[in-house]
């Protein structure tokens, strides 16, 4: 485990091609695709929670939160500086209000389009053909082949 993770790590440095970067990703244990991961995907915990579809394009600096499935579907394109987090807390006692941890699977669907500085966050499906606005924080489940924007993201139109 400690190797995979230092693996990880060092695949999300600079100095790797995309294709030597997802090869050292698989290694780390991260199911992907024919995909392209332009600079460093960061992990939090273990990266075989990630499954990568074919033709996805990860660009800069994605952060995926390693405790609960993520699921990028194929087709689908990532821009920079996104992240996708599984994990969340119960509110806890006002001495700790980050409580017990809990996780949740995400899945993104075919052909989705993530623009930069989008969140998603604990336990939400985000529909095949769907766009996700730069800066978008989703919170809940968005419906296939729509547009979704703002903090919490809500749906704009229909695609």
């Amino acid at each position: 485990m400690r190797f995979k993770s230092f693996i990880a790590a060092v695949a999300s440095s600079r100095v790797w091609s995309p294709t030597s970067r997802t090869r050292l990703l698989r290694r780390a244990g991260a199911s992907i695709g024919r995909a392209r991961v332009l600079s460093g995907i960061r992990f939090i915990g273990d990266a075989s929670v990630l499954t990568i579809g074919d033709g996805v394009f990860v660009n800069a600096e994605l952060l995926v939160g390693a405790n609960a499935q993520v699921t990028i579907g194929s087709g689908v394109r990532i821009g920079p500086r996104c992240a996708l987090v599984p994990t969340t807390h119960e509110l806890g006692p006002s001495s700790a209000r980050a409580g017990a941890t809990v996780a949740a699977p995400i899945l993104i669907g075919d052909g989705c389009w993530l623009g930069a500085g989008v969140t998603i966050l604990s336990g939400v499906t985000v529909g095949a053909g769907t766009v996700i606005a730069a800066g978008a924080v989703v919170t809940a489940d968005c419906e296939p082949d729509a547009l979704y924007g703002g903090v919490p993201a809500k749906l704009l139109r229909r695609l």
